[in-house]
C-alpha cells in the first residue's frame, strides 16, 4: 500500500493522527524521535497534495492534532478551577487550538509556495520556514511557544546545541533531519545519512562543552512545596492553614542559605499581610542567617494596581513584580472584555499590573538571581533579560492550574531547556510540583514529588559567562525573517 494517500479524507485524517501523535514526543512520554519521524512522514503526505490551499488545509489539520492533544489541559484549568461553564471552556480552548495549527499550515503552505521557483530544492527551506513561524508564534499575542518541537530534544542528543542555538533552533534541525531522512527514504539518496549521523554526534559532543564557569561559593537551597489545592488557595478562611504548612517545612531547613517558595504562596495581599506576617518573617531569616524568597500578591491599593510578585527577606528586602503576564490569565487587553468574562471565568487576580520593565536585581551574597514567575520562564527573551549578570535562574510557579494533566511535566521540561540555553542552574518552585534542582546542562539534580506537601534540598552552583545563544537570540528575529525573502520573487510574479 503506498504511504502518500491520494484521497483526500484518508489524507485529511492521516494528517490528523499524525498531529495528534507528536505530543507523544514530549514530556511525560519522552519519544523524542517521533518529532524527527513524523514531519517526515508529513513531508510525504504533502508530496502530492496540490495547490498551496490544499496544503494549508491539511497542514492546519495537523496542527489541530497536535495542540489538540498537545494544550488540551487549557480547558481543565478554565473548568475545573475557573469554573468556566463547559461550553465557554471548550469554546476558549478550541479557539486557541485552531489558532496555534494556523503556524504549522503555514510553514507547508510556504515551503510548497517556494516549490513553484527552486522545485525540490524548495524543500531544505521547510526547516526554515519552520524556525520563523515558531519565532512568530512566541511574540504574536504576547507568545504562547508551549510545545515548541525544539523541546522535546531535552534528552537527545540534539540537547547539546541548545547553547548555540536554543529551542528554535533545535526545532530547526529536527526538521533539518526530517528532511534528510525523507530524502534518504523516498528518494534513496544515500549521502542523507551523513546529517542524520553527524548532527547527533555533534550534538552529544557539545554536551560535553562547559560554556560557563562556576562563580563563588555553592549555596545550600531548600525549596518548600506547600501542595495548596487550589479550589483552596484564595480562601480567606484558610489563610492561616496555608502559612502554617509553609512555616512548618521552612522552620525544619533554616540551615540553609536560600528557602524558596513556590509563585503565590502567601495569601493575601501585601499590605494586609505585612505586619502579622512578612516583618516576623524577616526578622526569623536574619536571625537564623538565612533568606527566604517567596510568591504573593504585591498590592497598591490608593493607584489600584496588584502585581504578581516575589519578595526576597533577609537582610535587605528585594521586590520582583512579574512582567509577562499571561493573556486572559492575569490580564485582559480590553477592559469590557474583562467585565465581560468576569460572570463565566473566576479567575482570582485576572486583571494584574505588569512589572516595570528595569527592576532592583536580587542579590544574595556572590550570587545574583535571575528570577521569573511562572510563564515567564516560557520565553528565551524574558530569561535573558537578568543574563549575563545572573549567576542562577530562579523560577517560582503554580502549575496547580494544569491539574493532573501533562503540561506540569511540559513546563518542567521547558524550565531544562532554559538552563540548557544559558548554562545556568535553574531553581524551580511549584505549588503543586513538579519543584526541581536542574543544572547548568539541563539535567535534573533534584526533584519533588507531584502533589505532596515536601521540601528538596541541595547544593546549587553559580556560574558566570555567557553561552553563544545569549548572542544568537539577538540576532534571532533577522533570520527567522529571511527565509521568507524566497517567497517574494514567486509573489511579484502572480501580480504581474
Amino acid at each position: 500500500m503506498p504511504l502518500n494517500l491520494q484521497h483526500p479524507v484518508l489524507r485529511a485524517i492521516a494528517a490528523i493522527v499524525l498531529g495528534s501523535c507528536l505530543p507523544l514526543a514530549f514530556a511525560p512520554y519522552f519519544i523524542w524521535p517521533l518529532a524527527i519521524l513524523l514531519p517526515a512522514v508529513m513531508i510525504l503526505l504533502l508530496r502530492g497534495a496540490g495547490p498551496a490551499s490544499t496544503v494549508f488545509f491539511h497542514g492546519w489539520l495537523f496542527g489541530c492534532g497536535y495542540f489538540g492533544f498537545g494544550v488540551y489541559w487549557v480547558y481543565n484549568s478554565l473548568h475545573v478551577f475557573g469554573m468556566a461553564p463547559p461550553l465557554v471552556a471548550g469554546g476558549i480552548t478550541g479557539l486557541l487550538i485552531l489558532v496555534l495549527a494556523l503556524f504549522p499550515a503555514a510553514a507547508f503552505a510556504a515551503w510548497h509556495t517556494a516549490r513553484g521557483r527552486y522545485g525540490d530544492r524548495a524543500l531544505w527551506l521547510l526547516p526554515l520556514f519552520w524556525f520563523g513561524l515558531e519565532c512568530f508564534r512566541g511574540w504574536v499575542l504576547t507568545g504562547l511557544p508551549w510545545l515548541s518541537i525544539g523541546y522535546s530534544q531535552v534528552g537527545s542528543p540534539l540537547a547539546g546545541f541548545a547553547p548555540l542555538i536554543g529551542v528554535y533552533g533545535i526545532s530547526t534541525l529536527c526538521l533539518l533531519l526530517a528532511v534528510a531522512l525523507y530524502r534518504l527514504v523516498c528518494g534513496r539518496q544515500y549521502v542523507m545519512l551523513a546529517p542524520l549521523l553527524l548532527l547527533p554526534l555533534a550534538g552529544l559532543a557539545l554536551q560535553f562543552v562547559d560554556w560557563t564557569e562556576a562563580h563563588g561559593e555553592p549555596l545550600r537551597v531548600t525549596i518548600v512545596q506547600g501542595n495548596i489545592p487550589q479550589e483552596v488557595k484564595w480562601r480567606r478562611d484558610q489563610r492561616q492553614n496555608i502559612f502554617n504548612t509553609y512555616w512548618r517545612e521552612t522552620g525544619r531547613h533554616w540551615d540553609s542559605d536560600l528557602i524558596v517558595w513556590p509563585e503565590t504562596a502567601l495569601p493575601g495581599h501585601s499590605e494586609e499581610i505585612e505586619a502579622p506576617l512578612l516583618a516576623p518573617m524577616q526578622q526569623a531569616a536574619i536571625d537564623n542567617r538565612s533568606a527566604l524568597l517567596v510568591g504573593l500578591v504585591v498590592s497598591e491599593p490608593a493607584e489600584k494596581r496588584f502585581y504578581n510578585s516575589m519578595m526576597l527577606l533577609g537582610d535587605e528586602r528585594i521586590v520582583y513584580h512579574k512582567r509577562h503576564l499571561v493573556l486572559f490569565g492575569e490580564y485582559y487587553p480590553m477592559r469590557w472584555l474583562l467585565d465581560l468574562l468576569s460572570g463565566v471565568i473566576n479567575i482570582p487576580y485576572s486583571d494584574l499590573t505588569p512589572g516595570p520593565e528595569q527592576q532592583q536585581p536580587m542579590r544574595l551574597g556572590e550570587q545574583t538571581l535571575g528570577v521569573s514567575i511562572c510563564f515567564e520562564d516560557v520565553f528565551s527573551r524574558e530569561i535573558l533579560r537578568a543574563l549575563p549578570d545572573a549567576n542562577l535562574l530562579v523560577n517560582l510557579t503554580n502549575d496547580a492550574w494544569f491539574g493532573d494533566s501533562s503540561a506540569p511535566h511540559q513546563h518542567l521540561q521547558i524550565a531544562q531547556m532554559r538552563a540548557l540555553e544559558t548554562g545556568r542552574v535553574m531553581i524551580r518552585a511549584a505549588n503543586t510540583g513538579i519543584s526541581a534542582f536542574i543544572d547548568h546542562q539541563g539535567r535534573l539534580a533534584g526533584q519533588s514529588r507531584q502533589f505532596a506537601t515536601e521540601s528538596i534540598t541541595g547544593l546549587v552552583q553559580g556560574r558566570e559567562g555567557a553561552t553563544p545563544f545569549y548572542y544568537f537570540a539577538q540576532i534571532q528575529w533577522l533570520l527567522a525573517l529571511l527565509p521568507f525573502a524566497a517567497l517574494l520573487p514567486g509573489l511579484r510574479r502572480r501580480r504581474e
